[in-house]
C-alpha cells in the first residue's frame, strides 16, 4: 500500500473542460492551473493597490490554460498577450471564466470547496 504522500503526488488532480468559442469557430480544452501557475497569476494579475488588473489577468489565464484538444499542445504563448486583448472581450472572458472554474478560482468553486471541507474543531482540548 502506498503512503498518503505517494498517493497525493501521483494523483492526476488537474481538472479540465472543453469550451466552444463560437466567435472564433473553435473548441479548446481548458485545463486547471498548477500551484506554480496559480501563484504566478495571483502575483501578476493585481496592481500595486491589490486591485484586479483584468487587462493582465484574463490573457494570463487564457495563455496558461488553453490547449488544443487534438494535440494537447498549448494554443497561446506569452507573445500572444496583446493580441488576445485585441480579440472579442466576451470570448476572452468565456475562456478566462472556464480557467478560473477548473482552477478553483471562481466564487462558486470556492464556496463548494468550503462546503465540502471537513469542519475542524476550534478547541481540541479535553481538559475541564
Amino acid at each position: 500500500m502506498s503512503s498518503i504522500r505517494e498517493r497525493i503526488l501521483a494523483a492526476q488532480d488537474l481538472r479540465s473542460e472543453t469550451v466552444t468559442i463560437p466567435e472564433w469557430d473553435v473548441t479548446v480544452e481548458v485545463r486547471g492551473l498548477t500551484g506554480t501557475q496559480r501563484a504566478r497569476l495571483m502575483k501578476s494579475g493585481f496592481d500595486a493597490s491589490g486591485t484586479v488588473d483584468f487587462e493582465r489577468l484574463y490573457p494570463e489565464l487564457v495563455i496558461a490554460s488553453t490547449f488544443d484538444p487534438a494535440t494537447g499542445e498549448a494554443v497561446f504563448g506569452e507573445a500572444d498577450r496583446d493580441a488576445l486583448n485585441g480579440k472579442s472581450g466576451s470570448a476572452l472572458e468565456r475562456l478566462a471564466q472556464a480557467a478560473m472554474r477548473v482552477s478553483g478560482l471562481s466564487p462558486d468553486a470556492t464556496a463548494a470547496a468550503e462546503k465540502n471541507s471537513e469542519a475542524t474543531p476550534s478547541d481540541a482540548s479535553t481538559s475541564s
